[in-house]
């Protein structure tokens, strides 16, 4: 099935995780990331790699540029290929945690994919495991990798149409040193 390779699909809610095993979830995916930038010949050896969080708009294409927000204006239903982007040449990508701190969160389901048709699910995370919680943010199973050159795209599944609904992606971007940010 392939899913093995690229994560298990639940969030645990932070709500039931101590500061220090958030803190090895961080790390363990700062460092997945960077083992694949390695195996991928991105850089020789990590002191040749720069480790950033991602930038909604500038990195992810959401929100504007004045505002790095990660607001999804979303309808019934499925909201497919709602982030829709190539990653770049010299990039790994690891998505690592979700925090959906809407006050009336609608989306249910988050998948994420390399083609906006066809393609692989490397992860979908049922957002209602975490219901109850006074909000829905949490660790993913395992961290979701991009490799340089794949396409991230992620479907939103919500009950009810929503504008906007906030959730952010926490993640790590691994690119060669030196990388200039636009």
């Amino acid at each position: 099935m392939g899913l093995e390779r690229y994560g298990l699909s639940y969030i645990v809610p932070w709500q039931v995780m101590s500061l220090t095993r958030i803190e090895q979830f961080k790390n363990d995916s700062r460092q997945a990331g960077i083992n694949r930038a390695l195996e991928l010949k991105i850089a020789t050896n990590d002191s040749g790699l720069v480790v950033r969080p991602p930038r909604a708009n500038l990195d992810v294409g959401i929100g504007t540029v004045g505002e790095d927000e990660w607001g999804f204006n979303l309808a019934a239903g499925l909201n497919a290929a709602i982030i829709n982007v190539p990653i770049p040449t010299n990039e790994i990508w690891v998505w690592y945690a979700i925090d959906q701190w809407d006050a009336a969160p609608q989306a249910t389901l988050v998948t994420f994919r390399t083609a906006p048709v066809g393609g692989t699910t490397k992860m979908q995370v049922d957002l209602q495991d975490c219901r109850g919680f006074p909000f829905c943010a949490g660790m993913l199973g395992e961290p979701v990798v991009y490799d340089r050159s794949e396409r991230m795209v992620v479907d939103i599944q919500s009950d009810a149409a929503h504008v906007p609904e906030y959730i952010k992606f926490m993640g790590f971007i691994i690119t060669t040193r030196g990388t200039v940010l636009s």
